[in-house]
């Protein structure tokens, strides 16, 4: 060899050593290779050749950290930049070790607290591990301290939710028992109304009046015009209330239009949206119009002002009798009053038919029946809502060992400079305007979203109330450990996206707090 090369050898020599092995770092008599932990040294042999870890190659062992890449999975490159897939091991002693991306490696920043990822980049990096470690450290305690504290407080509710599931678990068993017998008692109600109203028709029998025989062509006609016009109605609100327009109405669906809230208090709860559809979770258009719309019928007119209060007609019907003698003298002899139109086409009212005592008799008897039938059907309704409520409860998941049950139906409330934010657990969150007006559906309860092993760290509110050219309102609600239940702080991160942080003591668990001196591996 021409001695001029030598030199350069030499410096090639030197700078792949430099890139590849952490100086100072000695196990037995094989130097710390840079860029990785030293649990894994004996897959980088520098007396034989290297294979990729994703086993796709075998290349020389002078490949390694010679910044180039030549494994798909960037493994023959963990201490350079050169692989845009690669990542680099920060030991970081004093403090906790950590991956970076390798592009990281000597760009100027100092992204390791040892320095070590900023080897060659000349830039005046200190290594401060022990501070960045005692301050860890420090947090740590403060952490487990804090799950210590909470921990009692999350026995406690976690010993009150399991006495909740007993006790729904108690009533679910007794409103079947009652079921039964209510659907027994409804049977034989509507078994003696029918003998009576039996009774009953076969006694107004001779009450009937003849009736002549009239033209019925142009009676059907206005009929079948007026059944038209329903059925157009029914149509066109169907279709205005299936947003998704997948051919059926949800309880979702329901839930965004305030015509629907039953009892006023600005939201559509799950039990008033199955009131206006039968009790079912979705209706088609068929069972739309022969089921809901009987109920939706009225509040649809209501909200339309289409329902005259009834004392309007009263205070008509019932003027004094001075005024109207004085209208009685305000007309001239020979003079005829002006009477309406309307006034002129009235039909004088037929008289009450008067009935002898025991048709009226049986009368009395069947009505009585029928209040008797509609009581039963009633406390049926009733228990089958309840008996469906409770099936929700128990099958809802309230967490480890139920420590989330006594949350259910809970309100928070959290303000900040311009909206009143209100989370009900396992049920809704709203928001609302300090300067007054009504609350904003950000969504109903849906489900737990926490990620692997973390499940109950993040709930998710979704079917909110549609924005303005853009979705339906959600909400991600993450929990963390708390001395106290409380709302803590409220954002939109993305428009109709909203995200709020709720501390409890139902996340203090100290089983579940990291070591300090844990490390992260790959």
């Amino acid at each position: 060899m021409d001695g001029h090369w030598a030199p350069r050898l030499l410096v090639c020599a030197a700078s792949l050593l430099l890139a590849t092995y952490t100086p100072g770092h000695v196990a037995g008599s094989v130097l710390q290779l840079r860029g990785i932990p030293v649990a894994k040294n004996p897959l980088y042999r520098p007396d034989r050749d290297f294979e990729c870890l994703d086993g796709s190659r075998l290349i020389p062992f002078t490949r390694v950290n010679d910044d180039y890449c030549d494994c798909g999975d960037g493994s023959d490159e963990p201490g350079t930049a050169a692989c845009a897939n690669g990542v680099f091991y920060c030991d970081n002693i004093g403090h906790k070790p950590q991956y970076i991306p390798s592009s990281r490696v000597n760009d100027g920043v100092c992204d390791c607290c040892d320095t070590s990822d900023e080897y060659s980049s000349r830039v005046g990096c200190v290594n401060n591990c022990n501070e960045l470690g005692r301050e860890a450290r420090l947090e740590q305690q403060k952490a487990e301290q804090l799950a210590r504290d909470g921990n009692k407080l999350r026995l406690e509710l976690v010993a009150r939710g399991k006495n909740i599931r007993t006790e729904h678990q108690s009533r679910l068993a007794k409103l079947r028992t009652d079921y039964v017998e209510a659907e027994m008692i409804k049977k034989e109600k509507e078994m003696l109304k029918k003998q009576v109203e039996e009774l009953e028709s076969l006694a107004l029998e001779k009450y009937k009046p003849v009736e002549a025989e009239q033209p019925v062509a142009e009676e059907t006609v206005g009929e079948e015009e007026e059944e038209d016009s329903r059925t157009s109605e029914v149509e066109d609100y169907f279709k205005l209330l299936d947003s998704d327009s997948s051919g059926t109405i949800t309880i979702a669906e329901l839930q965004t239009r305030i015509t629907f809230d039953k009892n006023k208090d600005s939201m559509v709860s799950e039990e008033e949206a199955l009131y206006f559809l039968g009790d079912k979770k979705e209706v088609s258009l068929q069972e739309f119009r022969d089921i809901a719309w009987a109920n939706i019928k009225p509040f649809l007119m209501l909200e339309q002002g289409m329902f005259k209060p009834a004392t309007d007609k009263e205070e008509t019907d019932e003027q004094p009798e001075d005024v109207e003698h004085e209208k009685e003298g305000e007309i001239s002899e020979g003079e005829e009053e002006d009477v309406p139109e309307e006034e002129h086409d009235k039909e004088p009212t037929e008289p009450e038919v008067q009935y002898d005592e025991e048709t009226q008799a049986l009368i009395d008897e069947a009505n009585s029946a029928r209040e008797r039938f509609q009581e039963a059907e009633k406390t049926i309704n009733e228990l089958q809502s309840e008996i469906r409520q409770l099936e929700e409860k128990i099958d809802r998941d309230y967490g480890p060992e139920e420590v989330f049950a006594s949350f259910d139906g809970e309100c928070f409330e959290y303000t900040d400079l311009e909206y009143i934010y209100k989370l009900c657990l396992y049920s809704m969150a709203t928001q609302r305007s300090k300067s007054g007006g009504s609350s904003v559906n950000l969504g109903h309860w849906n489900e737990w979203v926490g990620p692997p092993g973390a499940k109950y760290t993040k709930m998710k509110y979704d079917r909110g109330l549609t924005c303005w050219n853009g979705p339906a309102r959600s909400t991600i609600v993450t929990l963390s450990c708390g001395i106290e239940n409380k709302l803590t702080a409220v954002t939109e991160p993305n428009r109709c996206e909203y995200a709020m942080e709720f501390s409890t003591p139902a996340l203090c668990n100290p089983n579940t707090i990291e070591p300090a001196d844990k490390h992260d591996e790959l």
